[in-house]
């Protein structure tokens, strides 16, 4: 009975043939992805997805608009304030007992930061948030005459104010092209395949300026929350059974993110 006797150096050599014929596979799977992607992206650009969820997202929520309550620009910019890490719920109540102590824009620039953190203290980060709501108002008092400058270089200038919140004024109260890159807008756009990979806030917007019309950027983002909010949720499975955007949402990471948490 003959045996086969491997030479010296055939193992390495075998173990290079294997580690060939593994990149080869990857190599082919990669272009089949490649192959697929570039199908999926001749079937519908970026442009012409964005404008099919425009529509579909304005005839699933036809009335939208801001969650916080407010009947004044300023009151607004205080609710916003509030609102980070705090839901809109809270804020709505918690506004109520700080407007009935202080109702204007005067009254709330003299009010004590102590007495304004007291206040808003339910609202998590008391101390910053009341500080910053001071602040605002006696800027608006002392250079605005007691108004919000509709002015978006302006907003950013006042303490606490981002571009997501200035945008949301700018959007809301004076009905100007906004875009509010929040978590659920972030979130959104990236499983629908409209940014890639995209979280920074301001590279979110800046993409969705090229594809979102300004008549149309501020309800969409109030969509996406809504949206957001109902069916394609952040902390449970995604409802994508019941999604007017199943078939055309790239579904970007759902299942990866799923897993994670």
């Amino acid at each position: 009975m003959k045996r086969h006797v491997l030479l010296p150096g055939c193992n390495r050599r075998l173990e290079k043939m294997e580690w060939a014929w593994r990149a080869a596979r990857a190599q082919i799977g990669a272009k089949r992805r490649k192959t697929k992607e570039i199908r999926r992206e001749t079937a519908m650009t970026k442009e012409e997805l964005a404008k099919e969820i425009v529509n579909r997202l304005k005839k699933e929520y036809p009335d939208v608009g801001c969650t916080l309550d407010y009947d004044q620009a300023w009151k607004l910019l205080v609710s916003v304030r509030l609102a980070a890490q705090c839901t809109d719920a809270r804020v709505n109540v918690v506004v109520q007992d700080l407007y009935a102590k202080y109702p204007d824009v005067n009254a709330l620039a003299d009010a004590p930061v102590e007495e304004i953190e007291r206040i808003v203290k339910p609202c998590g980060l008391g101390h910053s948030k009341a500080k910053d709501i001071s602040g605002c108002m006696k800027i608006l008092r002392d250079q605005y005459g007691g108004k919000v400058p509709d002015d978006f270089d302006a907003l950013l200038k006042l303490p606490g104010v981002g571009r997501k919140s200035a945008n949301l004024i700018i959007g809301d109260v004076f009905g100007k092209p906004a875009i509010v890159t929040d978590t659920h807008c972030i979130r959104l756009v990236n499983r629908m395949g409209l940014v890639d990979g995209i979280k920074e806030p301001k590279k979110v917007e800046m993409a969705l300026w090229k594809l979102i019309p300004g008549e149309e950027s501020n309800d969409f983002c109030h969509r996406l929350v809504f949206h957001g909010r109902d069916v394609c949720t952040a902390r449970t499975k995604p409802h994508c059974e019941r999604c007017c955007l199943k078939d055309v949402c790239a579904k970007v990471g759902v299942e990866q993110e799923l897993s994670e948490n």
